[in-house]
């Protein structure tokens, strides 16, 4: 017999199945329209009975503790609107019992019990919790018949769940924190702010980071509520006095000053977490509004930001000692402030540990926090974009907090971030930030000599690198004038206080500085004056513009009998001064009148600016050098229809002397000039520069060319570093040099004479030991018994006569040693400047290769170049000279060859490169001798294929004549390549000798 079916079994409400499935969907859009769906279904006009509407309540609260995908954020929505829909204002029900009953349903879905895992007690706190934000948010509570009992529940909900479970603590937090501007925004009875505020400090929360946003935001929003007595100093957490009790809150760290303060229980808010907390926003704004608070007692202060950020973040969460996971949270703020704070609490963002952290997080991949550093920077450069005047501001901060002064913020960190930033500035800021630099400059605030000149030299540095980035940053094409005028000022600051000091140094004008500046902050005026007018060179239509203008500043306060120069002139000097004025004038003129391209005449302005400039840094030959100028100006401009080359002799004479100083001015000075003049210069002007390679690198080549005062200026400072750093083995960017020249041919190394060098030095001291050992009859050291006398003399007493003779000689022998050891070092003093004088000239012959590398004058360099690569001892002199060669014959292809009218010279040139590569030598001079063999090879065929024949024979004759001759392999392989290589054209032409 069957069974019967059962009656009374519900029926499946599918439709409300698939609303309540699609409140967990991780689409907002479905989410939204399952929550309308759902309030349509449960519309008050439906009138539903109160156990369908407490069902419908149930399961959305368990829909809260539900951990599928978007379930709790969609089921909160519609609990939300749900709540205000059917007990709200508006609906009809009795409000009091049925709330009440709400808050059972709440507490009774969302307990935790049974054997649960630790993953669904969290869920059913956080539904717990949910729900009593969705009771607060629905507005049934705000209710005028509401009792403050129920109020008492809901936040006794809350204010458990944060005790009890210290990572929903900031939760809590937060919406107790929305709900009191809830109630200050309306009419409602200010009793339930103050039951929230004696609940906070009941649960021991008001020293927390939650306490303190609650605190403020009653504070300044609820000003009919009487805060609790005795919590902060006059009421308020911001008091000056509440400092330190304030950053040790937000940061939540504890000392031992106030452990007993606060309950260990509420102390953290759990694991770390990689948000900050919401409290800071809080306070920072509170901070930055710099508005009263109403509830602040009017005798009562405020601390400033500047103060609470240096405490709470620079001497807290980036302090040396911090954790990476507070310097984080540091970082996050300072994102988060900078991108919204108003410009003016800018530059305090910019503390001394934060620049320290920042700087060193940013120079290395592999630290643990250099991603979040390089959001920072981000973060930085996109307000910057956004407000230009922003940029300066941000530059103050790495300018004035740099964890390296001595240092760039850019090369520490390795990236561009100064020199974008000064690129994004607006000239306005910049201009007010130079303004504020020099007044710094001449107003230290440091009245001690030591702190004066330290804290000058920080400026100076400062306002140079400025004035080289801004340079840098802006082409030509985009300079403007403002830019222009900003790069004159520094330079006028500093050509002023270099060369001059006010009469009265006690003045009360505002250019006078205080305290006066010393000797050593003016030698660095002079220097990084020198610096600035290097860099400014290519970066002007006009490269004598700067150098004009300092020279102006000068000769003006020359004539300003309020200022007095650093040095004393002579009559003499003041004539040469006084009669450069006037010459300058006259270029100025010849500049005004001077039709079309102006290059060369701007070249020369620059050079004599810049010798006149020398009289006052105290160069002695600085008046003889304006005197040949002189003289090079009527040659070159005002006699131009005459034949005469002794003006291009003599500037080229003048130049090399520049190239000798060691100064990157007068490096890049002269290089600018001689590119200006490279046209005017024949066969007389390379002369010199030739014989400067000829020259010997040792002292007696140094006594040759240079005159004594020379040699001695010479050997008081050597060149520039910049030739002394490509000796080293590895390039700036760390990659190892080969001593190969780039063909696989080795270079002259200087290994070989250095063990020379040690050898000598052995065998001195040898002798030395010898003689010695000779005068105070004892064996030497490490010599054998047969060098010194025998045991009979030593054992000999000398009387006072004969120690005194023994006296004399050993100190005769010592001085003598002396005099030995000073002469190595003025040897290898001599080499060194020889070598970085060839060096020097190395490159003004490459600027002419580049320039004149069709003109038969570069043949009249080939000999040179290799008879400086055979005989040279320094690698680097070699190494450029190969450079020198390998560009003259790259330059030279095809038809751009140089044109000669003397063939048979070219033949006898071919002849010489010949026997100079039988000449044993390195790879790099066989290597050069081919490229020099080849290139005369192709103008001779250029000129006239026929010569060709000539050439053939020549190579041929070259082993036939000498079959023992020494010339390396690679000579003839290029030789038989580069027959390959023009065969099929010579054999067009009738030539098959190939």
């Amino acid at each position: 017999m069957s069974k019967k079916r059962p009656h009374g079994q519900p029926s499946v409400d599918t439709q409300l199945v698939e609303i309540y499935d699609d409140l967990a969907n991780e689409d907002e859009e479905i989410r939204l329209k399952a929550a309308h769906a759902f309030l349509i279904r449960f519309s008050p006009k439906d009138h539903h009975s109160n156990e369908q509407l407490f069902e419908a309540l149930r399961r959305l609260v368990r829909g809260l503790c539900s951990g599928r995908k978007a379930a709790r954020i969609g089921f909160s929505v519609a609990l939300t609107e749900f709540l205000s829909q059917q007990w709200g204002p508006l609906s009809n029900t009795e409000g009091t019992l049925q709330i009440s009953r709400l808050i059972d349903v709440l507490v009774k879905q969302t307990e935790a019990t049974g054997n649960i895992t630790g993953q669904e007690e969290r869920d059913h706190r956080f539904g717990r919790l949910f729900g009593a934000e969705a009771f607060i948010k629905s507005g049934i509570l705000l209710q005028d018949n509401i009792p403050a009992k129920v109020w008492d529940r809901i936040l006794d909900v809350i204010y458990e769940a944060a005790k009890n479970k210290p990572w929903l603590r900031e939760e809590c937090g937060w919406i107790l924190y929305e709900t009191v501007g809830t109630l200050s925004e309306g009419d409602h009875d200010p009793s339930i702010i103050q039951t929230l505020l004696g609940k906070l400090d009941q649960f021991g929360f008001t020293k927390t980071p939650e306490g303190i946003a609650i605190w403020l935001k009653v504070q300044g929003q609820s000003p009919k509520v009487e805060l609790p007595a005795g919590i902060w100093q006059n009421e308020s957490p911001l008091d000056p006095e509440e400092m330190t009790k304030l950053a040790e809150i937000l940061t939540e760290t504890t000392s031992s000053e106030h452990s007993d303060e606060t309950s260990a229980a509420v102390s953290q808010r759990g694991s770390w977490t990689s948000r900050i907390h919401f409290a800071w926003n809080v306070v920072c704004s509170e901070l930055i509004m710099a508005k009263p608070t109403r509830g602040i007692k009017p005798q009562s202060k405020t601390i400033t930001f500047e103060a609470f950020w240096k405490e709470a973040v620079d001497e807290q969460l980036f302090a040396s000692t911090s954790s990476n996971e507070r310097k984080y949270w540091g970082f996050l703020l300072f994102q988060q402030l900078f991108g919204i704070a108003p410009r003016v609490f800018l530059t305090a963002l910019f503390t001394p540990n934060f620049m320290r952290c920042l700087t060193n997080q940013l120079a290395s991949k592999e630290r643990y926090l250099h991603r979040a550093a390089g959001k920072t920077i981000t973060t930085i450069m996109n307000r910057a974009k956004s407000e230009p005047s922003v940029a300066s501001t941000a530059l103050r901060g790495l300018l004035a907090n740099s964890s390296n002064r001595n240092v760039s913020f850019d090369k520490q960190t390795k990236t561009k971030t100064v020199e974008m930033l000064i690129a994004l500035s607006d000239d306005l800021s910049l201009r007010h930030l130079v303004s504020e630099l020099c007044d710094k400059l001449l107003r230290p605030g440091a009245m001690d000599e030591k702190n004066t000149t330290a804290r000058r030299q920080i400026t100076i540095d400062q306002l140079t690198f400025l004035l080289q980035s801004r340079q840098s940053s802006t082409t030509q094409d985009s300079r403007s004038s403002a830019s222009t005028a900003l790069t004159c000022h520094i330079l006028e600051v500093f050509a002023t206080y270099s060369y001059f000091s006010p009469k009265d140094p006690h003045s009360d004008r505002p250019d006078c500085p205080l305290p006066p500046m010393s000797a050593r902050t003016q030698d660095t005026l002079k220097t990084r004056l020198s610096t600035c007018l290097a860099h400014t060179l290519s970066r002007s239509p006009n490269p004598a513009l700067f150098a004009s203008h300092v020279v102006g500043i000068v000769l003006r306060h020359e004539a300003d009998e309020r200022m007095q120069s650093v040095l004393d002139f002579t009559s003499t000097l003041g004539d040469t001064l006084s009669y450069a004025r006037t010459f300058l004038k006259n270029i100025h003129k010849e500049e005004a009148s001077e039709p079309g391209d102006k290059t060369s005449l701007h070249a020369f302005q620059l050079l004599y600016l810049v010798t006149l400039l020398q009289i006052y840094n105290g160069d002695a030959d600085a008046v003889s050098m304006l005197e040949e100028l002189r003289s090079c100006y009527e040659t070159l401009f005002e006699r131009r229809q005459t034949v005469d080359q002794s003006g291009s002799e003599a500037l080229i004479e003048i130049l090399l002397s520049f190239v000798a100083k060691p100064s990157q001015l007068f490096r890049r000075l002269a290089q600018q000039v001689f590119t200006a003049f490279i046209s005017d210069i024949q066969h007389e002007g390379l002369q010199p520069m030739i014989k400067v390679l000829e020259t010997k690198e040792n002292l007696s080549g140094q006594d040759e060319m240079f005159e004594d005062t020379a040699t001695h200026s010479m050997n008081s400072s050597s060149i520039d570093s910049s030739a002394a750093e490509e000796v080293e083995t590895t390039n700036g960017n760390g990659i190892e040099l080969s001593s190969d020249d780039g063909n696989g041919s080795r270079i002259p190394s200087e290994s070989s004479e250095a063990e020379d060098e040690t050898k000598e030095e052995d065998e001195e001291l040898l002798a030395f030991n010898l003689k010695l050992a000779q005068a105070l009859k004892t064996r030497p050291i490490n010599g054998d018994t047969d060098g010194a006398g025998s045991e009979d003399s030593s054992d000999e007493d000398m009387d006072d006569e004969q120690m005194e003779a023994l006296d004399e000689h050993i100190a005769n022998m010592f001085k003598g040693r002396k005099k030995t050891v000073s002469r190595k070092k003025q040897n290898m003093d001599a080499k060194k400047t020889i070598v970085d004088f060839k060096c020097r000239v190395l490159e003004l012959l490459e600027i002419f290769v580049k320039k004149r590398h069709r003109d038969m004058l570069a043949l009249d360099l080939l000999m040179p170049l290799l008879t400086v690569i055979r005989t040279t001892t320094s690698s680097l002199v070699s190494r450029k000279a190969c450079n020198v060669m390998r560009n003259l014959s790259k330059l030279c292809k095809g038809q751009k060859v140089p044109h000669i009218d003397n063939e048979a010279a070219c033949v006898k040139l071919l002849k010489e490169i010949h026997v100079e590569a039988r000449r044993e030598s390195s790879n790099a001079h066989a290597s050069a001798c081919g490229q020099a063999s080849l290139l005369v090879v192709k103008v001779l065929v250029v000129h006239d294929k026929e010569n060709v024949r000539k050439v053939v024979k020549i190579y041929d004759d070259m082993q036939v004549l000498d079959p023992q001759c020494r010339v390396k392999k690679s000579f003839y392989t290029d030789w038989i390549s580069w027959r390959s290589t023009a065969k099929p054209a010579l054999e067009s032409a009738g030539l098959c000798q190939l």
